[in-house]
């Protein structure tokens, strides 16, 4: 059953600090955020980390569909009260841990904020040996989904290059200006036709947030197009299981790569597993 009250809440979250929560947004839906969250958890497994993913677009979830894995239970039966994390919880051959979001459940998609941050403190409470814990929230700006987003260190925003996702993209940014966490979010541009693309997107986005927001906004790394990408995406596949020489395999491997390094940086790195 999920927690209700706030002080228990605060306490038992303060008490499990070794995992990193990274979040994956994106103003609006279809931009490719969720392939890009399913394939970072397996990049950063790759690297030898314990995993976790949230399948947080409660209402739509399909993270088990890419990665091929049975899931007859998911958060549904934690926020029913019948079941746990732990029951609902699969381990993929890939060595990573996903939590199935719902599919087709429309009260899941309106959740309180408290619901939301319970869920995860329950995550850390059943698995506190996890060194990550990626976040793929739903698109949108719904008070559940802020509140996924309010418990991340790092959060990336998934964003490509045609109006309606950059304009998305601005109203998320301008929300997390209002709570002075800028300096934690990182633009993702996805699906462009080069790094050069990417870049300028970005630019083209940080020029617009110091204009109104008078602050800027961070780059990480972009995801290029090609043809693999967009079979693998049609294929519910995973590009870096299935299409591991392709460039868009390489773009997350990098990403993941340079989002060790921002952890290790900012020295909130879990420890890193020793191979066996």
């Amino acid at each position: 059953m999920l927690l209700t009250d706030v002080d228990t809440f605060t306490s038992m979250s303060q008490s499990y600090t070794t995992t990193n929560i990274l979040g994956i947004a994106s103003g609006k839906g279809g931009v490719g955020k969720t392939t890009v969250a399913v394939n970072l958890a397996l990049a950063l497994c790759a690297q030898n980390l314990r995993v976790g993913l949230l399948d947080a677009d409660l209402g739509l979830a399909n993270s088990q569909i890419l990665l091929g894995v049975n899931a007859p239970l998911n958060v549904s039966h934690v926020f029913d009260g019948t079941k746990t994390v732990a029951d609902v919880a699969v381990e993929t051959h890939h060595g990573l841990l996903l939590i199935p979001g719902a599919s087709g459940n429309q009260s899941l998609a309106n959740i309180s904020s408290m619901e939301a941050r319970s869920l995860i403190d329950q995550i850390l409470e059943s698995f506190p040996d996890l060194d990550v814990l990626l976040i793929d929230s739903a698109a949108g700006l719904s008070s559940a989904n802020m509140s996924f987003l309010d418990a991340c260190s790092i959060r990336l925003l998934v964003m490509q290059d045609e109006p309606a996702s950059i304009a998305d993209a601005y109203g998320l940014i301008k929300l997390e200006s209002r709570k002075d966490r800028l300096k934690d979010l990182y633009l993702v541009p996805n699906r462009v036709s080069s790094e050069q693309a990417g870049k300028r997107l970005f630019d083209k986005m940080n020029l617009v947030c110091m204009k109104f927001l008078e602050e800027p906004v961070s780059y990480l790394a972009s995801v290029l197009q090609d043809d693999l990408y967009s079979r693998a995406t049609r294929k519910r596949e995973t590009i870096l299981e299935h299409h591991p020489s392709s460039l868009a395999t390489k773009n997350i491997t990098d990403l993941a790569a340079v989002l060790m390094t921002k952890l290790s940086q900012a020295n909130i790195s879990g420890p890193v597993r020793e191979q066996v």
